[in-house]
């Protein structure tokens, strides 16, 4: 298997960084619509994990309960995040569907583009994408996907959220960038690199295919969590905190997302505390609203427990979460960020998945028991001030 290989390797003209393959990943890369002329790597396509409906039933409330199934099962893949009560954008209509802008000051060391965000609002890495973006003063649209018809993104062919366009002024092409971590490395590898050449940074991230012991095909995208920087202008001493944050980020998507579920469904009241916020927020007419808020906290309530077995969580999932919580402020030790005096990518990844939960009884309970709060609103408070925007990261990021 090819999973171990690219310890580095050099490009013509510039050294980067190459890293190991990364294992396991639960999202996809950089894709190329069949549709449209966006330019890197060919489709990652890996399956979208669905829940079994009752497709043949011809009961009359075989429809509803369908859908209940749908949305649930949509939920999971999305790792059953939901976003802050607080969070309510107005949607605005556009011949290519709710579309809302952030109003942000663009980063100093971005040229003129336009970058458009195609998420679902209820998902954590939708939640951390647009903390990324928020944070450093990246002028961004949203288009609001529909969850059951995905219409937004049927020129498509990947089929997940999030995906972002970025069109630079002055070129034809669009690139499409799928995956949060993917997103969110090239674009601050676009950002730290003195040459602004999208779609070489786009070749950074190659898919790589491969075949597991079972004979299973693998999909994986390599470097999904770094940042490649010029090694002739990378110091040291950034070398290590370079590693220190590819480290939480990995630990973010493969670790710490995967105690949101369990907690959010752990038990009835509280599966249907997110369903009755998710069915308030999208457009669901009386009846889908009421399959989806019953039908699918039910069903989530009872994947939850399976979650919480395949990940071997405690029997009270809260303790897991907590200890989750203490293992990131261990690290944090008695800086203000992850990062030292600004918050990191490591940083902006766990306030944004912890955002999608804000409001809810998870989220009290984890701000109750933990010493998680200070450093959150820390956090909270430099992603919406945009506190990155004004910062100088080229050579020093």
């Amino acid at each position: 298997m090819a999973a171990s290989v690219w310890n580095s390797c050099r490009t013509a003209g510039q050294k980067f960084v190459f890293t190991p393959l990364l294992r396991n990943c639960s999202q996809c890369g950089v894709t190329q619509s069949s549709k449209a002329s966006f330019k890197p790597l060919r489709d990652a396509g890996i399956q979208r994990r669905e829940l079994s409906s009752f497709a043949n039933s011809t009961r009359s409330g075989g429809r509803w309960l369908r859908l209940g199934l749908g949305v649930a099962g949509l939920t999971a893949v999305s790792g059953a995040g939901y976003v802050t009560y607080s969070y309510r954008q107005a949607m605005a209509t556009t011949a290519d569907g709710p579309v809302t802008t952030a109003q942000c000051q663009s980063s100093v060391d971005l040229p003129p583009m336009k970058v458009t965000l195609y998420q679902y609002l209820t998902c954590p890495f939708c939640c951390k994408t647009r903390a990324f973006l928020d944070y450093y003063g990246i002028d961004y649209q949203v288009v609001e996907v529909n969850p059951l018809s995905r219409g937004e993104i049927s020129w498509s062919d990947y089929k997940k959220v999030p995906i972002v366009i970025v069109e630079v002024d002055g070129k034809d092409d669009k690139q499409q960038l799928n995956d949060s971590s993917v997103i969110i490395s090239v674009l601050k590898t676009f950002m730290v690199n003195t040459h602004k050449d999208l779609d070489k940074i786009v070749t950074y991230y190659p898919l790589m295919v491969t075949e597991d012991a079972n004979g299973k095909e693998v999909r994986e995208i390599a470097n999904r969590h770094w940042v490649m920087v010029d090694l002739e202008t990378m110091s040291e001493e950034y070398g290590k905190r370079r590693r220190s944050e590819v480290k939480w980020r990995k630990w973010v998507d493969d670790h710490f997302v995967h105690m949101l579920a369990p907690n959010i469904y752990r038990s009835q009241a509280e599966a249907l505390q997110a369903f009755d916020y998710i069915t308030n927020v999208q457009n669901f007419g009386p009846w889908e609203k009421w399959a989806a808020k019953y039908g699918g906290s039910a069903i989530m309530w009872t994947i939850a427990k399976r979650l919480k077995s395949k990940y071997q969580l405690k029997d009270d999932v809260r303790e897991s979460l907590y200890d989750a919580a203490n293992d990131w402020l261990k690290g944090v030790g008695k800086k203000k960020f992850m990062g030292g005096s600004q918050p990191n990518l490591a940083d902006l990844a766990v306030y944004g998945v912890l955002s999608s939960i804000e409001g809810f009884d998870t989220f009290n309970d984890l701000m109750e028991n933990t010493k998680m709060k200070p450093w959150y609103e820390r956090t909270k408070n430099a992603v919406k001030s945009h506190a990155g925007a004004n910062t100088t990261h080229v050579h020093a990021p």
